[in-house]
This record gives structure tokens, C-alpha cells and sequence, in this order.
């Protein structure tokens, strides 16, 4: 797909453009480099179709006050809002979509980590009053700092009003929660079933859920219970990322106490090594083999 910038372009008068770092249906987004105050950004250039939509300009203003409003380390700083793109704090790392294109499976200390990482940085959102409600492996950075969330482009902040017309629902289907589909508003514990996905995902190499599109997919949440983790992940993971995958979000632990546990495993490393050639799932996914169920669309939300 063919981009509208290029580099050495200087964008708002300050920031000098390097290289595209993707180019989507929604939106390009660039590396780039400050010039009166030198910082590495990722400036974010949304279609035009976007942004002559109101609707859709006004949702990617949501996420610019959103970012705003949250300070951790473990969430890409937001920096300004131009008339037609946003400005980001540039986060050198790899996404966990590519990882797992490249690995399929990570260990059990890898994903304790990351999860505890990203529950941190959710903890944070959700102490502004912030719900990312997109939580998925193409939104998680994996940097020299650790696991960075990204992309808040659908989050939602404690009295904002709707965007999203009443009986749609916005996310990715693979990772969201059973009561969004039934039409509970998200919550803190819906984004925390998203993350008990991302592990389960992480050490098996396939998503739990997958139909032949995406209302197939968010229904099956909703009717089917998780498959169990394979016996090679340690016990007390399996236990905890069940735990994170609960129906009822009442049942789901907080992100704080995700961030706790998840910080013990890793401290505990030495104990989370399972047998060489054993971290995937063998046919035990709804409603398809393994095969069918890796390496889903990661790169934007569905709308249905």
C-alpha cells in the first residue's frame, strides 16, 4: 500500500519523517525525529476517509486525551495532536504479533513477563480511568524497557460519551471478552480476559477462539469454555491464565494482582522451564486444529 509521505518530509515544522513503520486501511504510521528538541516519535497520519469522518477523527482524538491521562512506563507516552495526525513517543522494539509470527511460542518466563508488564501498564490506564479495550499482541511492544502498550485508538475514559453506534461493538474478535458481547460495557476486568488471551496465545501458538469470522469468533467466547493449556506449562501459570480467561469478570483478577503474581514467576525463572519442544497446543483449540488458528489478523479492529 502506497503512502502519502515521505521521508525527509517535516511535519508541523518540527518533526523531520525517517521511515514508515506501517501502512494500513486506517492509518500510516512514521518514525520520526524531533528538531528543535531531538527525541525519536511515531507520528500517526490517519486516511482521509478518516479524517472527513467525524466520527472517526473525534475517536482519534479520544485517544490522544486518553494517552494523556496515563503515566507508566509500560504505555507509549502521548505527546501532541496536529490537525490531521497524532504525535507518540517512538518505542524501539519488536511487536508481539511479529514475535509470535517468528517464534510461535514463547517460554513460560517470557509471557509471565510480559503479562505482568502489560498489567502494569493497564493498572495504570485504569487508575486515570482509562480502558484500552484492544488489547492484542500487535498492540504490545516488546522493547529494551519491556512490554510497552500501544494503539488506544479504541480506549475509553470514565465519562466520554459514545462513538461507536448503539449494537456495534469495537475490538478484535479473537481477544474479546464474553460480556462485551452480550452487550455489558467494558470494564477493567474486560481487558484483563484480553491479556489471559494474549498468554494463552503466547504459549501455545494459537488463539483459543477462532470461527469463520469474526461474530463466529465473539460468539464462541460467549458459548464454549477455554481450552486447557497443555500440561508443559507450569501449573501455577496454567491456574492463573485461567483464571485471567473467567466468563464471569467478576471472577478475573485485577490487573494489580495480575502484575504481583506475574512478578513472582519471573523472579521464580528457574521453575517455569518446560520440556524442549513441548510449549504447543496439540488439537485442543475450538473449533479448528492449531493450524487454523495462528497467526491472526492482528493490525486492525473489527467493527461488526
Amino acid at each position: 500500500m502506497a503512502t502519502r509521505h515521505s521521508p525527509g518530509e517535516v511535519i508541523a515544522g518540527e518533526y523531520e519523517l525517517l521511515t514508515p513503520v506501517h501502512v494500513g486501511g486506517m492509518a500510516e504510521v512514521w518514525h520520526a525525529c524531533g528538531l528543535s528538541t531531538p527525541r525519536d516519535v511515531a507520528i500517526k497520519f490517519p486516511r482521509t476517509a478518516i479524517l472527513e469522518d467525524g466520527d472517526e477523527w473525534r475517536r482519534l482524538e479520544r485517544e490522544a486525551e486518553n494517552l494523556a491521562a496515563v503515566r507508566s512506563r509500560h504505555v507509549a507516552e502521548f505527546i501532541e495532536v496536529g490537525t490531521d495526525h497524532l504525535v507518540m513517543e517512538f518505542v524501539d522494539g519488536v511487536d508481539l504479533a511479529t514475535t509470535l509470527l517468528r517464534r510461535r511460542t514463547l517460554g513460560p518466563s517470557e509471557v509471565a513477563r510480559f503479562v505482568g508488564e502489560c498489567a502494569d501498564g493497564l493498572a495504570a490506564a485504569h487508575l486515570a480511568g482509562v480502558l484500552h479495550r484492544d488489547v492484542k499482541p500487535s498492540n504490545i511492544m516488546l522493547s529494551s524497557r519491556g512490554a510497552v502498550l500501544t494503539d488506544f485508538g479504541v480506549s475509553h475514559a470514565v465519562g466520554q460519551g459514545r462513538i461507536t453506534a448503539v449494537g456495534h461493538v469495537m475490538g478484535t474478535a479473537e481477544y474479546m471478552a464474553p460480556e462485551l458481547i452480550a452487550g455489558v460495557p467494558a470494564s477493567p476486568a474486560s481487558d484483563v480476559y484480553a491479556l489471559g488471551i494474549c498468554a494463552f496465545e503466547a504459549l501455545t501458538g494459537a488463539v483459543p477462539f477462532r470461527g469463520p469470522n469474526p461474530v463466529q469468533t465473539a460468539l464462541a467466547h460467549v458459548d464454549l469454555p477455554a481450552p486447557g493449556l497443555p500440561a508443559t506449562v507450569p501449573a501455577f501459570l496454567r491456574d492463573r491464565v485461567a483464571a485471567m480467561l473467567a466468563k464471569d469478570p467478576v471472577l478475573r483478577p485485577t490487573t494489580l494482582r495480575v502484575g504481583a503474581w506475574a512478578r513472582e514467576l519471573v523472579d521464580s525463572a528457574n521453575t517455569l522451564t518446560a520440556p524442549e519442544g513441548a510449549d504447543t497446543l496439540e488439537g485442543d483449540v475450538h473449533g479448528a486444529s492449531p493450524a487454523d488458528h495462528t497467526n491472526p489478523q492482528h493490525t486492525e479492529e473489527d467493527k461488526w
